[in-house]
Parts: structure tokens; C-alpha cells; sequence
């Protein structure tokens, strides 16, 4: 059985004007503007095998492309694939790649295509990146990923070599995948960077360097990497992406240049966006002064879910029916958003906009995994895990949460629930966004309002986010580990979807993490600029199609 996907981009985003506007090509179809956005953090890499940090990738969903891409509504289209097949089993993914794709490397610094500067992409630059993924030495976080791949278990285990993996080129423009076990969700997969392709001959002359300066990265996709500046000591820190015309063709690349500035925090890139360094605002907090003005557009998602986190080695809780029960008496019901639907009370784990395949997650479930319990029911089994601990009532405690985080109001609602209730008496503590991140990271908290999320937009990467070692606040329950590893051979979504409700029950048993809020996330732009693809999730937005009207 053939499948065929649609080429061409879809859900184009907005995005705002900050900046001065340079010069256009075309004031007819957007084209030639320099859009400026900010990044938090410098990328740990630019090698899509190891890179990990959401700076990194966004700088490589610019500058490179696999062989298909998923759009926002989930869709794949094609990216270096022109075509692509799949065996009845599921076990044999063959794909074309196009003939007019190509690797570029400004050697001479002249930021002109001369002769030896470019070349074509090959299935093999496939093959290699999917090997050296498995290498030892590369260390790759993303191997466990692909372990359906054919002779993947072999290779982790070290009893293959990588080049036993089954990815393997029939001829330069025809690239093969082998399965051990069919994977519903392969296709996502392969959109993600940790699959694009690495030119093993530019890779050999970097001498180790690969990803990590201006001259040892090259490019394939609608821009290359001009300047890279980074001084952590320094504030003019900055990546300078220009069009790269060698893939100007097939996908058309509107914008002349994408400048990334680089930041230390989401307060540093709010204050960018304000004071109009920046063209655009990806941003967690809501903000009125935009969403009230004529001149801006603000896309929302809820794409997050805040939750209490509860600290085990706070005596108190590592009784599981105290946990529980303060989970229980949450009245989410009430919680229909402040500041215009901000945040909505959270009948479970996974955001509602989160999907598996193009259908959302919500429509798998015959449920909410949490449902409304009565009062008294929570304070019965309040009173049991006193009775188990010896005690008759729990010391105060405070909520640790960082500032500008949403539901301040709605928070108090639910501490004076538990102190009306339970006799728990809990107080509210902002502090500012390092603070708060390093008292998480060394968990020192007695509980704190936590954000989760995905790394993309899927259910599975949400709850791969309480894997043993995937998170700052140390969770790890075997059973979930064992469960999240199942994923990667689920056959079709349906029985994904069942994996992760199983998975999110687990961790709501735990009552670690305690869903409370359902949080939007925000895009701010000016109504001047159109056709920008965001992913709210992994922070990604592709400006190829990017365009800029002055009226």
C-alpha cells in the first residue's frame, strides 16, 4: 500500500513588526524583510543529532530540513522527500528524495553561491545521520527514540554496529527505513530534527567541531548561518541567518535574513519585544496592553497545563492519601478562566490542544482522567493519611511560583478551600524567574506551581516529560519508564492513545503532580506581518514563508 502526502505549507501564523523595516523586494508579495526575534538561551549545538536546547532547535528548523515536516493541525508534508511508500505491515518506509535539494556552505565568506559551495542532498546523508545517532561516541539523546528502527535493540545493547541499523540508500535519491515493529507515529518522528540529514564528508573536515561555530555547520534549508556571536559575559550576543538562495526554488524563502538575538531569560525577550529589538513574542504570560491594541495580533493556545508539585521528601507527603486528597478537593470547576481565558481548570495531564496525529488526544478518551469528587470524600481520606502519619494536622506551608506565572487569583481559591476543608494553612510566595528555576532544579520547595508540556505536539512527548531523568524535579516511577518505552511500537493511534491514558493514570495515582490549571501560551505580532509557522509546544517558528505588508 502507497501513501501520498500534499506538498505545501499549511496554518500560517502572524507576527509582528518592532523593528525598522529594511528594504523589501517586492512590496507586492511580502518578500526581502529582515525579521529579529529572541532567543532565552544560547544553542547547546547546532548538530541535529545532539542538539537538546528549544534555542537550538529553532535556529535548526531554519537553516535545515528532513525529509518530511508536520505541520500545526499535524499533517505531514513533504520536506527533502518528494515521495514517499509504506508496506501493508508497516515495517518498510521507502522515500524519493528531490533532485533539487541542496547542502550549501559560503566558504569564502562572499554570501554569493560559487563554484564548490554547493551540492546535492543525498539519501546516503540520511544513512549517515541515522547511524551516527547510534554511534557510542556520539552520545546522541535521541537513539532511544528510534528504536524501532531494525537492529536498533541489537545496536543499544552492543551487540551490532550501527551500520547494522535498517536505514539504507538504494541509490542517491531513494532512502529506506526497516522496522523491528511498525510505529504509528514514525512519520512525526522523522520530522523531528534529531532526523535530519549530516553530509558525512563536511562532518569528517570539521574535526570535531560540527554544530559548533559558523564554520562548521552548512545548510539545506530556506537559510544558511552567517554569524554566530555568543560571549556569555557579553550583551550584543547574536545568529544571523541569511536566505539561502540555493533552495530558493522549489520552497520559496520570503524573508532576506532572520536575526536571532540572544538572551538569558523570557524576561529579557519580553523586554525586546517592548522596547521593538524584536518582531515577534512567543510568550507563557498573558498581555493585555497587546490583545487591547488595534495594531497587534494575539494567537493563544492552550498547549500547557500547570499543576501543584509537591515535594516527597516534605513528610507529610510522602503519605499518598494526603497527596490524593488535596487533589481531590480542587474545585476545578470553577476555574473558567481569569484575564479572558487564560487558564481553565485541568481534568487531566495532557493540554487540550495537544494531538496524536492529526486528531486531538481529548477525543480518545471516553472520560476526563480526573473527575469531580465530593468534599467529603476528600476530607475522609485526609483524615486517614493523618491518622497513618500521627498527627492531627499539617504544618503550614507555602506555594512557590515564579512571577508574571498566571492564576494568582484562582490559586487562592484553592488555598482557601484547603484551609476551610483540612485545616491546611498555605501561603503564596513569587519569586523572580532564576530564583524560581533554581530552587525547582535543587527542589527546594515545599510545593510550587509547575508548568508542563511537550517538546512537540503530541501526547506522548507530554508524559515523556515525568520519565526517570527527563525532568528538573525528579520523578521516576519504574512502571512509567516501562510504559513509555511501549510507544514507539504502538501500531496505530488508537493504541497509542491507550498507552498514554494508562501512563497518565500512573501519574496521577502518584499525585506528585497535581493538574490544576489548563495555561495558554502566546504569539504577539503586528497585523503587517502574515504566514509564519509556529509550534506552540517545542517554541519552533519556521519563517521561510514569513512575509511583510507595509499596509
Amino acid at each position: 500500500m502507497s501513501k501520498k502526502i500534499a506538498a505545501g505549507m499549511l496554518c500560517p501564523v502572524l507576527l509582528l513588526t518592532g523593528c525598522q523595516l529594511p528594504f523589501q523586494k517586492d512590496e507586492g508579495d511580502g518578500s526581502g524583510y529582515l525579521f529579529t526575534y529572541t532567543l532565552t538561551e544560547n544553542p547547546d549545538s547546532l548538530d541535529p543529532q545532539i542538539a537538546k536546547n528549544e534555542a537550538a532547535f529553532m535556529v535548526l528548523r531554519n537553516m535545515m530540513q528532513g525529509l518530511v515536516e508536520e505541520q500545526p493541525d499535524g499533517t505531514i508534508t513533504y520536506g527533502v522527500s518528494s515521495f514517499y511508500s509504506v508496506t501493508e505491515d508497516g515495517l518498510r518506509y521507502t522515500f524519493t528524495l528531490r533532485d533539487d535539494s541542496y547542502w550549501y556552505h559560503d566558504e569564502n565568506r562572499n554570501e554569493a553561491i560559487d563554484e564548490g559551495e554547493t551540492w546535492n542532498v543525498t539519501a546516503e546523508d540520511f544513512v549517515f545521520a541515522f547511524q551516527r545517532m547510534f554511534r557510542e561516541e556520539t552520545k546522541s539523546p535521541y537513539r532511544e527514540m528510534f528504536r524501532c528502527l531494525a537492529g536498533a535493540e541489537e545496536i543499544i545493547s552492543g551487540k551490532a554496529e550501527p551500520d547494522a541499523l535498517g536505514v539504507y540508500a538504494e541509490n542517491k535519491n531513494t532512502l529506506v527505513f526497516e522496522l523491528a515493529e511498525p510505529c504509528a507515529d514514525f512519520l512525526s518522528l522523522l520530522s523531528l530534527p534529531a532526523a535530519m540529514p549530516c553530509n558525512e564528508a563536511f562532518f569528517e573536515q570539521t574535526s570535531g567541531r560540527y554544530g559548533l561555530d559558523e564554520e562548521s555547520v552548512i545548510s539545506n534549508n530556506g537559510f544558511y548561518l552567517r554569524r554566530w556571536l555568543y560571549d556569555p559575559y557579553g550583551s550584543d550576543n547574536l545568529i544571523y541567518l541569511q536566505e539561502n538562495s540555493a533552495n530558493n526554488t522549489v520552497q520559496k524563502v520570503y524573508p532576506s535574513d532572520v536575526t536571532f538575538l540572544i538572551r538569558n531569560s523570557q524576561e529579557a525577550a519580553e523586554e525586546a519585544f517592548a522596547a521593538g529589538k524584536a518582531d515577534i513574542l512567543a510568550t507563557p504570560y498573558y498581555k493585555a496592553e497587546y490583545s487591547d491594541a488595534e495594531s497587534f495580533t494575539v494567537s493563544s493556545w492552550k498547549s500547557a497545563t500547570l499543576g501543584l508539585l509537591l515535594n516527597p521528601d516534605w513528610e507529610a507527603f510522602q503519605n499518598q492519601k494526603i497527596r490524593t486528597a488535596l487533589s481531590m478537593a480542587i474545585p476545578r470547576s470553577m476555574f473558567t478562566g481569569e484575564t479572558g481565558g487564560d487558564v481553565e481548570g485541568a481534568y487531566g495531564i495532557v493540554p487540550p490542544e495537544t494531538r496524536l496525529g492529526t486528531a486531538r488526544y481529548s477525543s480518545y478518551l471516553s472520560e476526563p482522567a480526573i473527575r469531580d469528587t465530593a468534599n467529603e470524600d476528600a476530607l475522609a481520606l485526609f483524615q486517614e493519611g493523618l491518622s497513618e502519619l500521627g498527627v492531627t494536622s499539617l504544618p503550614s506551608a507555602d506555594i512557590l511560583m515564579c512571577e508574571n506565572m498566571a492564576a494568582t487569583e484562582d490559586l487562592y481559591e484553592i488555598v482557601q478551600m484547603w484551609q476551610s476543608l483540612f485545616g491546611f494553612y498555605v501561603g503564596i510566595k513569587t519569586v523572580p524567574e532564576s530564583e524560581y528555576n533554581k530552587h525547582l532544579a535543587e527542589q527546594d520547595y515545599v510545593i510550587t506551581l509547575c508548568s508542563i508540556s511537550g517538546k512537540r505536539n503530541n501526547a506522548a512527548s507530554v508524559l515523556e516529560t515525568f520519565r526517570t531523568g527527563e525532568n528538573d524535579f525528579g520523578f521516576s516511577v519504574k512502571a512509567l519508564d516501562t510504559l513509555l518505552a511501549e510507544v514507539t511500537s504502538a501500531r496505530d493511534y488508537r493504541e497509542l492513545a491507550d498507552l498514554c491514558i494508562q501512563a497518565e493514570q500512573i501519574i496521577l495515582d502518584e499525585a506528585i503532580f497535581i493538574p490544576v490549571f489548563y495555561k495558554n501560551s502566546y504569539l504577539v505580532h503586528s497585523t503587517r506581518n502574515h504566514d509564519i509557522t509556529y509550534d506552540p509546544y517545542s517554541g519552533e517558528i519556521q519563517f521561510r514563508s514569513a512575509k511583510y505588508y507595509e499596509n
